[in-house]
């Protein structure tokens, strides 16, 4: 699977998501449901942009940070967004969440006591929301933030959500399984969603996105290194070139059946007689394939 591990990668996907607030997430975690989205930049020497600033029905501000590592000064900087946060709006009641995504549990301050200040905000771990929640919203964003929460059946939770990524518009399509791919890295998921996504034959532009490319790709690489290792058992370099077709064709093959059905016996000789490049460039094909003609072409 791509390495999708970057903390740069995680924080701009999760700040896409919630560019749209999450209203069944907020319900859970705040009570209540935001009316309005509250953009703002705020001036300084360093500048800071919230991650979720919205206005709540019964009017007050909910300031939402996402974390997926630990930080040391989070509560100092949970402070300094109080204070302008507060500058802003000052006649609304103010409620700070820090929303907890990575690994194991949140480790940072939770609370300042300094001579007359005291100060402390809130932290939630997303494992705590049942995925379940999550699913029924009819936010795709939602439905891909699902993924980090806690999920009774992993498997069957990816499946939905492909569901519902599988009805957008292409363009759409490949920006949601995008987002999902990345945040699946916070939970060590990626295999499962690349299997599940050729089970459930969901097609998406593979050329025009940069980073789904990337990662069938590797997906090719994988299944060539498997055959690598066969080859390699045998000690001949004969063997070893085998043993990659052999797993790039098996792979190949596969596909075709969880997408086709029953793969014809015209197709499997081709299968079994092409070299590796042309293995390689049908495989490529599949990804947009309506049929088997789409993807052998004149190979018949």
């Amino acid at each position: 699977m791509t390495d999708t591990t970057h903390p740069q990668r995680y924080d701009a996907t999760l700040k896409s998501i919630f560019q749209t607030p999450p209203q069944h997430l907020l319900q859970m975690l705040i009570g209540q449901e935001a009316c309005e989205l509250l953009t703002v930049e705020f001036p300084s020497v360093r500048k800071r942009l919230p991650d979720l600033l919205v206005r709540l029905k019964d009017g007050s501000i909910c300031h939402l940070e996402l974390q997926s590592g630990s930080d040391i000064d989070m509560h100092w900087r949970m402070l300094e967004y109080y204070a302008l946060i507060r500058r802003l709006y000052p006649a609304a009641s103010l409620t700070q969440l820090v929303l907890f995504v990575g690994e194991g549990n949140p480790v940072f301050p939770v609370a300042i006591e300094e001579g007359p200040l005291t100060f402390r905000y809130t932290v939630r771990n997303i494992r705590e929301v049942d995925c379940r929640l999550l699913l029924t919203s009819a936010c795709v964003e939602e439905n891909i933030l699902a993924i980090l929460c806690r999920m009774p059946d992993e498997r069957g939770t990816i499946r939905e959500i492909l569901t519902r990524i599988a009805s957008l518009e292409p363009k759409a399509r490949a920006d949601a399984l995008e987002q999902l791919v990345i945040l699946s890295g916070l939970r060590k998921l990626g295999p499962v969603i690349r299997e599940e996504v050729k089970i459930m034959a969901i097609t998406f532009n593979v050329m025009e996105n940069e980073f789904l490319r990337d990662l069938f790709m590797q997906g090719l690489q994988e299944g060539e290194k498997k055959g690598e290792k066969k080859g390699e058992k045998k000690g001949e370099k004969k063997g070893e070139k085998k043993g990659e077709k052999k797993g790039e064709a098996r792979m190949l093959t596969r596909m075709l059946q969880r997408r086709f059905g029953t793969v014809p016996d015209w197709a499997s000789e081709k299968i079994a007689k092409a070299k590796s490049t042309t293995l390689e460039e049908w495989s490529l094909r599949f990804i947009d394939a309506q049929s088997l003609d789409d993807v052998f072409s004149d190979s018949k």
